[in-house]
């Protein structure tokens, strides 16, 4: 079975995934990173509600493909 790596950046920076996950093809390491940005999307929610979260996966193969998120806040006030 195939090793995926996730990398992750978000607002603080990047984080290379070092560790992995075997999963059995792309589409089921997709389906794990969209699962990740929308919990990260829900944890960003519940704080300040902004943000881009980026997710790169890596693999041997058919990789990279990258997953963004761009979640935005503005109020009709301008603040």
């Amino acid at each position: 079975m195939p090793r995926y790596y996730f990398d992750v950046r978000d607002d603080t920076g990047v984080y290379r995934d070092q560790v992995g996950l075997d999963l059995p093809d792309m589409d089921s390491a997709i389906a794990e990173a969209r699962k990740a940005l929308a919990d990260m999307t829900r944890e960003s929610l519940a704080t300040d509600g902004s943000g881009d979260f980026d997710i790169v996966i890596r693999d041997g193969d058919g990789g990279p493909v990258r997953l963004t998120v761009n979640l935005t806040t503005e109020r009709p006030d301008g603040t």
